[in-house]
């Protein structure tokens, strides 16, 4: 499919001009109904890139699509950048990587290709990136493109790409940071005051908000670029970097935006939805629509049509939607397909009573002592804490919680299998609490029960969205690196004791009625 790629002025270009901003490129100026895609997270690596087989089986799926596919785009870490060891290549490595991984998307697509740069992006020194791609986007846009975000239209659409980067910046590149939320604000303005855009659509790698993994995410990304994004407002942000899918619409301020997330490896069959494993961390009062699963579909993508009115979007599994959803104003998004639903069935005491087995399950967090454990776990068991389990007022093991780097707080789960005895103790409600007679400094949270009943089938409780903390001190001021992850967690879903003492107890219940059972 060859597309031109013509770019003229435009009342917008003429407003940005005025604003001192740099002209928007623009691409098709008579479109007004047409379809992009967007990726997340491939990876490519070298030497194999072997990620070009799921790249090739996604654009296979988009060839009729209609209207036609005009644009792909992609959230970040388009390469891995770095070996099975975790090595990071040098420049020379980076370069073969970004090479590879273009000629893979140009091939499979043939239509315009644009990104955000994720962090693997950056590895190879940090400026391999700007020598490879930013010049395959000025090509693209038949203009220079100099810096990791930039902007252009499509038709009645703006789309802008972030340096969540940036975002991140000390106080030696706040520079940097004030320069890219000038380049935000000002294209925001200009969008806003051209009658002939009608959408906005926003990329970055890092989620605004990271709905059930709480260590990613920047508190001054969000709290930059999200007022910015609704006050305009934008259709919505594309994002990455969890490597698990959702959409979630979230009140900020008087406005609302929509996150939409996904990624294109780390496929789960079937999907798991996070409110079975994960405590959202979001309250409800504040995220009016969302959905979530732990990972993505095989050959996970969006499918976005643009047109005067509307704007749909499909979660595809090659050419399978799995879910659907659109919205005629932002903000406001309406539901018209959604997943398969599990099986479910009715549980009841006697069920339960009647246990062929039950683990506890949660997520836990140690600090490690240093970034050097990130990629040496065989390190972490000396910084393990044995926690005592008691299930409704009975002792029921032993958990070991290990060590995690300050990013992958409360993102890994624990799984302890409890005796006979306690399985049959289990109740509809239950208590749980886990003693910490060394004074250890850790925090536990997302607690739930898996159950094998007697038939067989696995059985799963809801999610305590209770989270637990053993500081220093309860308040868990004593130490910022001994208690990090506390200020993660949404103050009405956290407790605190001091260390040594017992952590909940916290409830976990089984709930009556329909219960989704557990796919493993």
């Amino acid at each position: 499919m060859k597309h031109s790629l013509r770019w003229g002025v435009t009342l917008m270009s003429l407003i940005a001009w005025a604003c001192g901003a740099e002209p928007l490129p623009m691409l098709e100026p008579a479109a007004r109904s047409f379809s992009f895609a967007v990726l997340g997270d491939l990876h490519f690596s070298r030497p194999a890139f072997e990620r070009q087989q799921t790249l090739r089986a996604i654009a296979a799926s988009l060839k009729t699509v209609q209207p036609p596919l005009a644009l792909v785009c992609h959230t970040g870490d388009l390469v891995s950048g770095e070996d099975a060891n975790h090595r990071q290549w040098d420049a020379a490595g980076m370069a073969e990587e970004f090479a590879g991984a273009l000629a893979c998307v140009t091939n499979a697509f043939q239509v315009p290709f644009f990104m955000a740069v994720g962090n693997h992006d950056r590895h190879g020194g940090g400026t391999v990136y700007a020598q490879t791609i930013l010049p395959f986007f000025s090509r693209s846009l038949s203009m220079p493109v100099s810096r990791p975000y930039f902007a252009f239209c499509y038709g009645n659409t703006c789309f802008v790409f972030l340096d969540y980067m940036e975002y991140k910046a000390t106080a030696r590149r706040e520079p940097e940071y004030r320069e890219q939320q000038a380049f935000l604000e000002e294209t925001l303005a200009a969008v806003r005051a051209n009658p002939g855009i009608r959408h906005v659509f926003a990329f970055g790698h890092y989620p605004l908000w990271a709905v059930a993994t709480p260590g990613y995410e920047n508190a001054r990304f969000t709290s930059s670029v999200a007022p910015a994004l609704a006050a305009h407002p934008a259709d919505a942000y594309f994002c990455g970097h969890t490597h698990n899918t959702g959409a979630w619409v979230r009140k900020i301020g008087e406005t609302s935006l929509t996150q939409i997330k996904g990624v294109a490896i780390d496929a789960s069959d079937p999907l798991i939805p996070m409110e079975e494993r994960r405590a959202l961390l979001i309250p409800r009062a504040e995220m009016p629509y969302g959905w979530g699963y732990l990972s993505g579909p095989s050959d996970g993508h969006y499918l976005v049509n643009v047109d005067e009115r509307r704007v749909r979007v499909q979660l595809r599994s090659g050419d399978k939607t799995v879910r659907a959803f659109e919205w005629q104003t932002p903000g406001h998004v309406v539901t018209t397909m959604v997943a398969e639903p599990p099986a479910r069935r009715t549980v009841s005491s006697e069920d339960l009573a009647g246990a062929k087995a039950a683990a506890l399950v949660f997520t836990a967090w140690r600090p490690a002592p240093s970034a050097a454990l990130i990629y040496r776990p065989e390190q972490w068991a000396v910084q393990e804490v044995e926690a005592g389990i008691i299930v409704n007022g009975e002792p029921a093991g032993t958990a070991r919680i290990k060590a995690a780097p300050y990013w992958a707080a409360f993102l890994r789960e624990t799984r302890v299998p409890l005796p006979a005895e306690a399985c049959k103790r289990l109740k509809a409600a239950n208590d749980v609490t886990l003693t910490n007679p060394g004074g250890a400094v850790f925090g536990v949270g997302s607690v739930r029960l898996e159950v094998t009943l007697a038939d067989g089938s696995a059985l799963g409780s809801a999610v305590c969205d209770r989270f637990y903390f053993s500081a220093p001190r309860p308040d868990g001021q004593e130490s910022a690196h001994a208690t990090y992850g506390w200020d993660l967690i949404p103050a009405a879903l956290r407790d605190s004791v001091a260390a040594g003492e017992p952590l909940g107890p916290l409830p976990v219940r089984f709930l009556a009625g329909d219960q989704t059972l557990i796919r493993r």
